[in-house]
């Protein structure tokens, strides 16, 4: 619960002030123009909108941070043009823990080009419950490590709609260390050996994205592919291939609701270190089960989501979905899929660009059962 900050300003003010009014005077303080204010109303005006985060966990202690999502075009593009958008997170605690994290999504004039990717460092604790589907939450360990990840994906616009490209990816795993005495190990002991790794690979990325907005869509189609190939040549500590398909769906189906799919396919090839595993659980993937809860080498997860935006400002949300995860395609089976329902509260924060700030709560259940709470800027999909 990273942004608690936010959600316990937004309950005292409201003791005093009606929702719609609330939802605009803390607008007003997290959303920036940046540069001279633009005297043409048909050129972009470029902002970054921005909210608190606080937090407390055993492992980290108080945090504190902000998120962030600056929005702009480039130089020349013009209406047909979708807004770019880059989302930071930075995050610090009391015993020296920081995570960064950015990915950035940038159409070029008249989108001829896509550049997006991923961009991240953390040192952050994280609960451990092994590889399986079957893992029981007293199996969680408590681990720290540090971890660095590049990733930068250059796509060019093959037909309307469809980019084709690739780039590299850099992702490193290191200074694995146990946070808390087990029956085995005492605290402070190196996992290096079993979870530290350095993957280094290029990747083969295609896109199709008509959206009407890559924030927050209320209609189109986004499918995406990457294929990524990895080896001890390249520098990497493993040999393994890694493939992802996302597809996502969006229809209004009245002035204000909206109902969102999505499939979601991960698959990394025996040989893969742990950290690369394929996983489920977190604020966007199988909300109500902690973040990394479940990893194999194949993850398959489909939910659905209706979006109805009751008032100018405010608007609520309703969701399910299924998934498991797997050693392969063939161990996928029905009686051992781990299910989540929820809901959850949307506050307008730009209005023009459809951002919100949102507040889920999700319960998932299945085989095993857990609960969620997440905050944050934009939405899960």
């Amino acid at each position: 619960m990273r942004t608690l900050f936010t959600l316990l300003l937004c309950t005292s003010l409201s003791l005093s002030l009606p929702a719609q009014g609330l939802i605009e005077k803390v607008a007003d303080l997290m959303e920036f123009n940046l540069g001279k204010a633009k005297t043409d109303t048909t050129e972009f005006q470029p902002k970054i909108v921005m909210a608190p985060i606080v937090f407390f966990e055993p492992n980290t202690s108080f945090g504190f941070g902000f998120g962030a999502s600056l929005l702009f075009k480039p130089k020349g593009a013009g209406a047909e043009t979708r807004t770019s958008n880059i989302p930071i997170g930075i995050s610090y605690t009391l015993k020296n823990q920081v995570f960064f994290s950015a990915s950035p999504t940038i159409f070029f004039p008249e989108e001829k080009w896509l550049l997006r990717g991923n961009i991240g460092y953390s040192d952050f604790p994280q609960t451990y419950f092994g590889v399986g589907n079957g893992t029981r939450d007293e199996d969680g360990i408590e681990i720290t490590y540090q971890r660095l990840l590049i990733e930068p994906l250059l796509l060019r616009q093959a037909i309307p709609h469809l980019f084709v490209g690739g780039g590299f990816r850099y992702n490193t795993y290191y200074n694995n260390e146990l946070i808390e005495d087990t029956e085995l190990l005492e605290a402070g002991a190196s996992l290096q050996d079993t979870l530290g790794s350095k993957s280094v690979g290029l990747e083969f990325a295609a896109s199709y994205d008509d959206r009407d907005n890559v924030v927050n869509a209320t209609r189109g189609i986004l499918a995406e592919f990457t294929q990524g190939f990895y080896g001890e040549v390249l520098g990497g500590s493993n040999t393994f291939r890694l493939s992802k398909l996302d597809l996502r769906t969006y229809h209004r189906v009245n002035p204000k609701g909206v109902v969102g799919g999505q499939f979601y396919l991960r698959h990394s090839t025996p040989g893969a270190p742990i950290q690369e595993l394929s996983s489920l659980g977190g604020p966007d993937l199988l909300r109500g089960f902690q973040e990394f809860r479940f990893r194999d080498n194949l993850a398959a997860y489909a939910q659905l989501e209706y979006r109805w935006q009751t008032w100018k400002s405010i608007g609520f949300v309703f969701f399910g979905g299924a998934g498991e995860v797997a050693s392969s395609s063939s161990k996928l089976a029905f009686d051992e899929l781990r299910y989540n329902v929820g809901t959850g509260i949307r506050a307008a924060v730009i209005p023009k660009e459809n951002i919100n700030l949102r507040i889920d709560f999700g319960y998932g259940f299945g085989v095993s059962s857990g609960t969620g709470i997440y905050l944050g800027l934009g939405e899960a999909f």
